[in-house]
């Protein structure tokens, strides 16, 4: 199998573990990774049965895919791009027609959503059908040990800054009320707009973790989780927040974690057992967080064997990806060869180069 990845980071969090998790099985013999510069690594083998690609395919690999013409599964896990490709310019613009390309030319669509699914055809105005497959996204494999009494600290992870809303400010300041009551601090890992800093007291701010770091935090922190999103956003960023998916109740869920969650689709429409804030008003993330304070640790202990979250494990998830990956396996008039040039590591920094000057430019 080879698979053309896109982003290592949210591979290693979405498809790498259901991958590693069939060959372990022996349900695939291994896979071959091939990044943005078209190097390839791990299982590499003369040819391959079956093509994974994953959110935003690089310039080299889109144009590989179109001179193969081979089937492949397309995997796509967020709103990308945020906004409809008429009000994009420049490389904005490229990647939606990239991704506009995979979403047409695809055998089989994979998404953690239904909403995901039926937004982006709406976006491509065509309907996927059977093409269109739900594979969710996985929690841990394994639970970790339980974890001790004493007091919790919160815990907020984002992959991006958050548009600013006035009802995200009031979330804030409902998390920094309950800092206060419970007199804890607060873990903020990723990405965050100044204006959260200025409302959170007493906190720790962790820039970035890998994979396995992330997951041995997860198992090991005495934590309660926080996920606010912004609910009163215009219609287009409203949608690219209404698209995410659960992956964060899965992952704090597995790991004996409970959280308090905005109500929206991520959540509301999610299968897990989230503790939903009414609003995002300031008393109402009060009041949640000091609820689950007042049983931690043993309302996130019990979570983890609960039915919902074992249906996550990537042992369980895997069958379904393994599935789509057969069907473009038996479509295919013949197993695909590979051959690239891995692009010069100097055209990668001139280009990185590039990248970090063009939204200046356009702004």
């Amino acid at each position: 199998m080879l698979f053309l990845q896109s982003d290592e980071p949210a591979a290693r969090m979405r498809l790498r573990p259901l991958l590693d998790r069939l060959a372990l099985d022996c349900r695939i013999g291994g896979y071959a990774v091939v990044d943005r510069d078209m190097r390839v690594a791990g299982d590499v083998a003369k040819r391959y049965d079956a093509i994974l690609v994953h959110r935003n395919p690089s310039t080299r690999q889109i144009a590989w895919l179109r001179r193969t013409s081979a089937r492949f599964v397309y995997d796509i896990d967020d709103l990308l791009p945020a906004n409809p490709a008429a009000t994009l310019r420049g490389r904005q613009a490229a990647e939606a027609r990239s991704i506009a390309w995979c979403l047409t030319n695809a055998h089989c669509i994979t998404a953690p959503s239904p909403r995901l699914l039926t937004t982006l055809e709406i976006r491509l105005g065509a309907r996927f059908a059977d093409r269109g497959v739900l594979i969710l996204n996985p929690g841990a494999e394994n639970p970790p040990p339980e974890k001790g009494f004493g007091r919790p600290r919160l815990l907020w992870v984002s992959s991006a800054v958050t548009p600013a809303s006035d009802d995200f400010s009031s979330a804030c300041e409902g998390i920094q009320a309950a800092l206060r009551a419970i007199d804890t601090d607060i873990v903020l890992v990723g990405r965050f707009a100044p204006r959260v800093f200025d409302r959170l007291g007493r906190r720790e701010h962790i820039a970035w973790l890998s994979p396995a770091q992330y997951a041995r935090f997860l198992a090991e922190g005495p934590f309660i989780a926080v996920s606010p999103l912004p609910l009163g956003l215009s219609p287009h960023q409203q949608a690219f927040i209404d698209c995410k998916s659960d992956i964060k109740a899965a992952e704090y869920g597995s790991n004996r974690i409970e959280g308090a969650y905005s109500a929206a689709p991520p959540y509301t429409e999610s299968d897990l057992p989230c503790l939903i804030v009414p609003t995002n008003a300031a008393d109402d993330w009060h009041k949640s967080i000091l609820a689950l304070a007042g049983q931690f640790p043993t309302g996130g202990n019990a979570l983890a064997g609960r039915a919902a979250f074992v249906s996550r494990r990537p042992s369980a998830i895997a069958s379904r990806l393994l599935a789509a990956l057969a069907r473009v396996r038996d479509a295919a008039d013949r197993p695909v060869e590979f051959r690239a040039t891995p692009t010069p590591a100097a055209f990668r920094k001139i280009e990185q180069r590039l990248r970090k000057l063009l939204p200046r430019q356009s702004r």
